[in-house]
């Protein structure tokens, strides 16, 4: 099932993050951000759950844009999926979720990044219909 998290899933969604960061020494997951993106309209933090279980996750964030009149766009950020339950569906419900919701908004594109040495991940995404070639990524961080 695929549901908005809530802030009760914070330990759950901690221990995603960490098997996708292992090495993040600034990683937070604070339930009241989660809340926050909760009550957002612009962001949905997306949830896979089964049997109590969190196996998957995503960031949405819809970016609003004057070049392409009323058509906001979309930015997909830290899609995780669980090792253990990999190779299921679960990641492609979780984008295929979003695309629907994106379209229902009409949205004009949906984005997203990825670590470039996340080579399964970048064949996954293009399974998915993602266009790894179209666009160049670039990331500053502000520490």
């Amino acid at each position: 099932m695929i549901r908005e998290a809530e802030a009760r899933d914070r330990d759950q969604l901690y221990r995603l993050y960490k098997s996708l960061v292992p090495n993040s020494k600034r990683m937070q997951v604070l339930e009241k951000q989660i809340e926050t993106i909760r009550h957002d309209p612009n962001n949905l933090l997306l949830v896979y759950e089964e049997k109590g279980i969190i196996i998957g996750t995503l960031t949405l964030n819809i970016c609003l844009q004057a070049l392409h009149g009323m058509r906001p766009y979309g930015i997909i950020e830290n899609i995780v999926v669980d090792e253990m339950h990999r190779s299921r569906g679960v990641g492609s419900e979780l984008l295929q979720y979003v695309e629907e919701y994106c379209r229902s908004l009409n949205c004009r594109k949906i984005m997203l990044l990825s670590h470039s040495s996340r080579i399964e991940a970048h064949r996954f995404f293009e399974r998915e219909g993602f266009n790894g070639t179209i666009s160049r990524g670039f990331k500053k961080y502000l520490n």
